[in-house]
């Protein structure tokens, strides 16, 4: 089954993108199995960013410890942006080439909403 450009590019868009990975799910697109399964997997975007904003809340409040609290901030603030914004544009360009992949985790917690809200 070949997919094609429009859907490809919605799916792509859909990973740094979150809004348009929520408007997959939510309208008539879902309808379409490839988007329908990239726009689940990318809303893992929303909980990295519930994640990254639970450390940062964390890393205030340990900057009251000298070295520990730069450490901490650093690696949640930083590092995990970094990570998440290469993860992104990696899955965006597997899903622009028409690939359907897995993200370690969250494949399974998506694949159980995929069915359930067809």
């Amino acid at each position: 089954m070949t997919v094609g450009s429009e859907n490809r590019l919605l799916a792509a868009l859909g990973y740094p993108v979150w809004v348009v990975a929520l408007v997959v799910v939510v309208t008539d697109l879902r309808k379409d199995p490839f988007l329908r399964y990239h726009g689940w997997q990318a809303l893992f975007g929303i909980a990295w960013f519930v994640l990254w904003v639970g450390l940062t809340v964390a890393g205030a409040v340990l900057s009251f410890v000298p070295f520990v609290g730069f450490l901490f901030s650093f690696l949640t603030g930083t590092l995990m942006f970094l990570a998440w914004a290469i993860l992104s544009v990696v899955y965006a360009v597997r899903a622009y080439q028409g690939q359907r992949f897995e993200i370690p985790v969250v494949a399974g917690l998506c694949r159980r909403y995929m069915l359930s809200h067809v």
